[in-house]
């Protein structure tokens, strides 16, 4: 299915910090609740900074590469084919490709978009800031300095070790944000605008999935009940039954 073509708050706050910590090599920091559109926003986001002639780099943080700097850079050098010998080195490498020079006429302008940043541990975090300082002399005024621009988005609480839920804290980073952002839940408005694309021309369809995301709390739970339902219809429409049937087997009303 196409991706909808719709503006959230989510969106538009997390253009607003991508624009100005591009601008100004900036250190953002976006939690907000799992499901609420942060890593869709992060497409059409990357999208729009590359098409307007910023570059971004971007990568996904898992449980694999969360906990580990050597595994981390990897997981950003071989999206472009780059090989190090040492994790001394990989951090060097990982810096000449982020660096950018945001405060000179010509640029280029840099931004390192890291997604389901809560899964990172403080030595990569503390190693994201050692990268990120490399650029405090073009902060300060040295515009031919290299520097970047880093956003950091995730989830507000997350899931450790032994099932205990832990507030995402990024204490490494604190003393440097330019942002600190708490990402807003998704608005009725929005979450009728996602019911009409997800069930159009189906009026009662699109009042019951939409109720379902606000009870939810995100658009996520809309999306995978909608799929549900068509699952459950098979070749025939999709009835209110069908998506009663699947929001029921979600744990929903």
């Amino acid at each position: 299915m196409e991706k909808p073509n719709i503006e959230t708050g989510v969106g538009s706050m997390i253009r607003m910090v991508a624009d100005q910590v591009l601008a100004g090599a900036g250190l953002a920091l976006l939690r907000g609740p799992a499901g609420i559109g942060k890593t869709f926003a992060l497409d059409k986001i990357e999208t729009e900074i590359e098409a307007s002639g910023g570059n971004v780099v971007r990568v996904t943080v898992s449980p694999a590469n969360g906990g580990s700097i050597s595994a981390f850079i990897r997981a950003v050098l071989s999206q472009y084919r780059i090989e190090t010998n040492s994790t001394s080195d990989s951090v060097d490498a990982l810096f000449d490709l982020l660096s950018g020079y945001p405060f000179r006429s010509y640029g280029p302008r840099v931004i390192f978009m890291v997604d389901e940043a809560q899964e990172l541990k403080p030595a990569v975090l503390e190693t994201i800031r050692s990268l990120w300082d490399r650029g405090t002399n073009a902060r300060l005024g040295l515009s031919t300095g290299p520097a970047f621009g880093c956003m950091l988005v995730g989830n507000d609480l997350f899931m450790g070790k032994g099932g205990n839920i832990l507030v995402a804290g990024f204490r490494p980073l604190l003393t440097r944000v330019t942002h600190n952002i708490a990402l807003p839940r998704p608005s009725q408005a929005e979450h009728a605008a996602f019911a009409s694309f997800l069930f159009p021309d189906a009026p009662e369809l699109q009042g019951i999935v939409a109720g379902f995301g606000v009870d939810a709390g995100n658009l996520r739970a809309q999306d995978v009940a909608a799929r549900q339902s068509r699952l459950f219809a098979g070749d025939s429409p999709v009835t209110p039954g069908h998506l009663r049937q699947a929001i029921k087997m979600m744990g929903g009303k």
